[in-house]
């Protein structure tokens, strides 16, 4: 016993020192855009969630419903819609419920790098997308490279205009048309040398061609946020997803551009959706989904579940002991018997022993034949009725038990030849019932 308590204590301590171990390791970061209410990561939305909920007095609600069901509601209370993806391919269907909502006064605001050609086609607007790479974010970031600028140019009267930094590839996305909504909120600045593109379309992915070779080097100013009026209410473009998530509210003074553009939705409470983002994304994280997204609480989880097989594995082994082998009992009467036997003979009583025998007698032709040999006044009876049954002699029978009943009842002495001759005459009227 005390070297099991050792063992458990030895383990105890392994698993407590391999958890510190793990836990003051350097942590991962997994820079894949999910945009999950419970994703912790830097492109998660568990932060930005949390501030805003803290944050806007209005009130910050989630929910996983569709434009769609969330227009069937039937509320008169007026409310603000955030959709946040990086691939918002809205169908007919959602247009045409987010166009209703907006019409009777509610405020949506898309936040995505694409919008369906739908969407475009009803509010007279084209997006550049341009697709995310984490290890170009790495590279750039390590680089030291400038950021590039993203100005505020709403209201001048609610807000001054500012200028934001962003690393380009949260940024990269953009809008452009002929004919853009009635108010652009923020554009992107860019500078570089910019070509005088031909655009043409394909699936609604968008590519450039350099088949006109004017080039300038003047500032291009994109838009990537802006507002459009419909019925009472408004729908607001955002072609930056990446900042709207814990990276972006974490980046220095740049929540202040994220908390303007939810401003558009005025005193309105405001509801996100997580219902047009991939499943993945959606699963609410169980206990076990918590330990396994973290590394050293993975790792303390299969220690502890291996460690416990070990332990049961060696403790079954040692504590575990033979199955006795249960026998049937045996039959001992005979053995009882001629223990009896041969004490009788030893002490020889030979009168007790023919006895014993001859009560034994009594009781099977009681049992067998009906008649009873201790009544005397039957005899003649009793002696013909053995007789028919066994096949003997009648005299016989009578001479022998005659003869037996001084030994019996009298007391009368006899010697072991005696008692042989009549248990063998016992024997043989038994064997012949």
């Amino acid at each position: 016993m005390k070297g099991s308590r050792w063992f458990i204590v030895f383990i105890v301590a392994f698993l407590f020192i391999m958890f510190a171990i793990e836990y003051h390791l350097p942590k991962k970061f997994v820079w894949k855009p999910t945009f999950g209410h419970h994703d912790e990561q830097p492109f998660g939305c568990a932060v930005f969630d949390s501030v805003l909920s803290s944050s806007l007095p209005q009130g910050y609600a989630f929910t996983r419903k569709s434009l769609y069901q969330l227009e069937q509601e039937d509320t008169t209370q007026r409310r603000g819609i955030l959709v946040i993806s990086d691939n918002l391919r809205l169908s007919d269907v959602d247009v045409n419920a987010l166009l209703k909502m907006a019409e009777r006064g509610d405020k949506i605001m898309l936040v995505s790098t694409l919008f369906g050609r739908y969407l475009e086609d009803t509010l007279q607007f084209r997006s550049y997308c341009s697709y995310f790479s984490p290890m170009a974010l790495k590279k750039y970031a390590t680089s030291f490279l400038k950021k590039d600028s993203l100005h505020w140019i709403g209201d001048s009267t609610v807000y001054p205009r500012q200028t934001f930094y962003f690393y380009p590839q949260l940024c990269s996305s953009y809008f452009w048309g002929d004919s853009l909504p009635e108010r652009v909120l923020a554009q992107r600045v860019l500078a570089q040398r910019v070509l005088a593109q031909r655009v043409f379309e394909s699936n609604e992915f968008r590519y450039e061609t350099e088949a006109d070779s004017l080039t300038t080097d003047s500032l291009v100013y994109m838009p990537v946020a802006m507002s459009r009026r419909w019925g009472k209410g408004e729908v607001i473009l955002v072609s930056t997803p990446l900042i709207f998530t814990n990276y972006g509210m974490l980046d220095g003074k740049n929540a202040t551009y994220i908390f303007r553009l939810l401003s558009q939705m005025g005193k309105l409470p405001i509801v996100r959706t997580e219902g047009y983002m991939k499943e993945t994304a959606q699963v609410q994280q169980s206990p076990f989904r918590y330990f396994l997204a973290h590394e050293p609480l993975r790792w303390a989880l299969y220690l502890t579940m291996i460690t416990i097989i070990l332990f049961m594995i060696f403790t079954a082994k040692r504590r575990q002991r033979v199955i006795p082998v249960v026998h049937e009992p045996a039959n001992k009467s005979l053995e009882f018997t001629e223990l009896i036997g041969t004490l009788y003979f030893q002490k020889k009583d030979h009168a007790d022993l023919v006895r014993k025998k001859f009560s034994y007698l009594t009781e099977e032709l009681r049992r067998e034949i009906q008649v009873d040999i201790e009544e005397v006044a039957d005899d003649e009876r009793s002696f013909h009725r053995i007789a028919r049954k066994t096949g003997m002699d009648a005299g016989e029978i009578a001479k022998f038990i005659r003869e037996v009943r001084p030994v019996i009842y009298g007391g009368r002495v006899i010697d072991a030849e005696q008692m042989k001759v009549y248990i063998d005459k016992m024997n043989e009227i038994i064997n012949h019932i």
